[in-house]
Formats: structure tokens, sequence, C-alpha cells
């Protein structure tokens, strides 16, 4: 007989647990009688549940091996003294060790789920993450293709300016839409935050503040209706002002 591979079966598990038959026992008792090493296994299993049991066991109610006891004597006249000394602690034992190994059973299956859920919700999630990137991708391939769809860019250049700077708006009064490209933006001065303006009627309408932090590389903006010009403004406050502060960059619709 292969001893290792008889160990390694879960056959002592079921034996201590008292979860195998009777044919299975008998052959456990017989092998551990003619195997050391089996029945040094048997005993470290046994130690393994006690010290389950004992680190999970619950103290039973007050006063229940006393009312246990009462009832044993009821039933059996004149052994309760024998009973208390023998039965009681065997048959408790026995009910410990049970339960503690149905609740480490339980605790080790809750882990598992527990584990296959969070699998099941993260790639869920990064699968709804996707198909939104996906979704917003599409209606920025669909804006760029319409026909009406105007390329305009914002500039501070003018006569004496030096590497001036530049960001790229899309804008479609058909579709009333309007997208910023993140990624055409300057570098803010610290401490400033860029806010993005529509001019109608010679008035700016703020349209919030750029989100330099988009997952994306374009930012979507309200559409504000008759824009003539669109404007970028730096401001000190994370919230943007009423009005602009320092324009940064401006351009024609």
């Amino acid at each position: 007989m292969d001893i290792r591979s008889f160990i390694q079966s879960g056959i002592l598990e079921s034996y201590a647990l008292n979860q195998c038959s009777p044919e299975e026992r008998a052959e456990v008792e017989r092998v551990a009688a003619a195997h050391p090493e089996v029945r040094a296994e048997l005993v470290a299993i046994e130690q393994a549940l006690e010290q389950v049991a004992f680190a999970n066991a619950v103290p039973p109610p007050s006063g229940l091996k006393e009312r246990i006891l009462q009832s044993l004597g009821n039933i059996l006249p004149g052994t309760a003294p024998k009973i208390r000394f023998r039965l009681f602690p065997a048959l408790l034992w026995a009910a410990v060790v049970l339960l503690a190994a149905a609740l480490a059973w339980q605790v080790v299956q809750k882990n598992k789920a527990d584990q296959q859920v969070a699998v099941l919700e993260k790639k869920m999630t990064d699968c709804q993450t996707q198909a939104e990137q996906n979704a917003r991708t599409r209606q920025v391939v669909a804006l760029l293709r319409h026909r009406k769809t105007h390329t305009i860019i914002l500039s501070n250049a003018a006569p004496g300016v030096e590497n001036p700077k530049t960001a790229t708006v899309w804008h479609n009064a058909a579709l009333g839409q309007t997208l910023l490209d993140i990624n055409s933006l300057p570098e803010p001065e610290t401490g400033t935050y860029f806010q993005f303006w529509a001019i109608v009627d010679a008035k700016p309408v703020s349209m919030g503040m750029v989100n330099l932090n988009e997952e994306d590389s374009w930012q979507s903006l309200p559409f504000v209706q008759n824009a003539q010009a669109f404007a970028i403004s730096a401001e000190d406050k994370p919230e943007g002002n009423p009005m602009p502060t320092v324009v940064v960059v401006v351009g024609k619709v």
C-alpha cells in the first residue's frame, strides 16, 4: 500500500470528523495499527481539530450542564454520578469538535465565495468601464466625422508673442456638441485653474472648469447656443469666477 497516498487521500480527516463509512473507519484503524506514520498523522489531525475547537468554542449557557445531567438522571436512575464524570464531558467535547469543524468549513467556503464574487465584480466593473470608454470614443469619432463639425483653434498669438499657446475645440451647432482637446492645452501655472467660456453677444458665459484629470484626452462641454467665440481663462479658484480673470487663449467660431 502507498502510505503517502493513503494519508493524502483525505480519509484521515473524514475519520477524525466522523464522516466516513464503517468500512472506511475499519480500514483507517487497520492501517493506523500497522503503520506508525499513519497513526502520527491521525494524531496531528485530531490535535489540529482540537485547536480549531478551542479557538472557536462558544461557552454553553449557564446551568446547561446541570439541566442535562438532571434529565439524564431522570431517564437512567442511579447512573447520574457516573454520567457526570464520564458521559457529559465526552458528549460535550464531541459536540464542540463537530461544531468547530463545521464552522471552519463554512468560513473556508465563505472566503472562497467572497473571493469569487470579488473577481467577478472586478471583471464586470472593468467591462463596464471599457464599454463606457468605447462609447465615448465612438461619440467623438462621429462628431469629428460630421460634415458640420468645425475645428476651432484657440490661441494667444499676437505680434511680439513668442511660442504662442494654443488649444483645440471641436464645435458642431447642428448636433449641439462642443468638445475640448485636453492634450492641446498648455500647462497651467502653479495655483491657477482653467475655466472655459463662450462669448455670446460680446459677453462671456461660463461653460465650466477644464478638468485636466479626465481619463480621456478630451472633455465634453455644455453646449451654448449662438456662441461667436470661445476662450480659456486662468483663475485662482478651483470653482472658477463669475468673470474671466486672465484670458489665456481665445478663438472665433
